[in-house]
């Protein structure tokens, strides 16, 4: 109950404070419907979850990795993990390997934080419906399902979340977007493609805030002069296909297929979208950044292992969000009511694809698990796993 003075005679009700009254306000435009969209979601990750445990990567940080300096900073598949080995050790220091359930709430939480970045960006840009469209299709990206339905992904997640958010704030609150970069730089080296994509959009719109990104930058220079080890660089040979098909790949798994032909199709529709919409949203622009600037960055280092390797699900979670975002807003400009059809089909088949998709990844997880169960955990966690 708010507490109330007295004046005179008369009872007045202190005010409510203002964070209180904006959330309420905010949880009121906001409604029930994306809440509802994100308990079904947990239901069917919970469902698909109950089969899940602790499988390769996880056992080296499990059992190799400690709080020191190496422990913290060494690199990971050429990656600063530091984040993803301090929230290892925290969990197995508190609740250990008894149970895989806090370490995959950990991964299922990062997730909800993605489609509510990708809800809030469509509904602020095209509406509540497309919103609820582009979330519940995130929600259920099968077509990424390694990421979400593997724990040890928590620092793929958490580095997209957080890198996301950082282009999505950065204009407003650059401070912010730098202390979220640094989060995600430190947990993926994913995060560098949404670290350039923060800076070009900071260029388009406020490029006296960009001095905030030293900060980040700063940071990670310093971990890549120390820790980082050289990695096999394929060159610029190769580069341009590896995009392609990364690009294909992730545009179709937004579609919640894995054909390339299909993602192909998609990207040639988006990019026609593009050109004739006119003005488009420079965050939408920015996320966009973040997808090419992503496969160019791997592919100067993976492109050597073939374009294929692109089309991992581990990498199409990275990018499908924001093409999943530049879609739903660009669909939003077709005049009604042909663009309502056309927006319901596509959410439509897009949904029923990544959740078909989702059940498909469970179902190899599993195969996997049970293929190393017969090995030690020391040799489950080593590169060398055949798993």
């Amino acid at each position: 109950m708010d507490s109330t003075v007295e004046s005179g005679s008369t009872v007045v009700a202190a005010p409510r404070p203002a964070f209180r009254q904006a959330l309420g306000r905010s949880l009121a435009e906001i409604g029930w419907a994306p809440f509802a969209l994100v308990g079904v979601a947990l239901v069917v990750l919970v469902w698909l979850g109950r089969d899940m445990t602790f499988y390769h990567d996880e056992f080296a940080f499990l059992l190799l990795r400690d709080l020191s300096i190496n422990g913290l900073f060494a690199p990971h598949n050429e990656h600063l993990s530091a984040t993803l080995v301090l929230l290892y050790r925290v969990l197995d220091g508190t609740v250990g390997m008894s149970t895989y359930w806090p370490y995959l709430g950990v991964t299922f939480a990062l997730h909800v934080i993605v489609s509510a970045i990708v809800y809030a960006v469509v509904r602020r840009e095209a509406g509540s419906g497309w919103a609820l469209g582009a979330m519940a299709v995130t929600l259920m990206l099968g077509s990424g399902g390694d990421d979400i339905l593997w724990a040890f992904q928590s620092g793929t997640i958490g580095a997209v979340a957080a890198g996301m958010g950082a282009v999505v704030v950065a204009p407003r609150r650059p401070g912010l977007a730098a202390l979220l970069l640094t989060i995600a730089m430190a947990t993926s080296g994913a995060s560098l493609a949404f670290f350039v994509a923060t800076v070009f959009h900071l260029l388009l719109t406020r490029p006296r805030a960009l001095v905030w990104l030293a900060v980040p930058l700063g940071l990670y220079g310093t971990w890549y002069l120390l820790f980082a080890t050289r990695s096999v660089s394929a060159g610029l040979g190769g580069v341009a296909d590896y995009m392609l098909t990364g690009l294909e790949a992730s545009a179709a798994g937004a579609l919640g297929t894995t054909s390339l032909v299909v993602g192909a199709i998609a990207l040639l529709l988006l990019a026609f979208g593009l050109g004739r919409a006119g003005r488009v949203p420079t965050v939408v622009l920015s996320l966009l950044v973040s997808g090419v600037t992503f496969f160019f960055i791997a592919g100067l280092v993976r492109a050597g292992l073939g374009a294929d390797q692109a089309t991992a699900p581990r990498y199409v979670y990275i990018v499908a969000p924001s093409i999943i975002i530049a879609g739903a807003v660009l669909l939003a400009r077709i005049p009604r009511p042909a663009g309502a059809a056309i927006g319901a089909a596509v959410f439509a088949v897009a949904l029923i694809g990544n959740t078909i998709l989702l059940f498909e990844t469970h179902d190899r997880l599993v195969s996997k698990i049970e293929c190393e169960k017969s090995m030690t955990p020391i040799a489950r966690g080593s590169a060398g796993n055949p798993c």
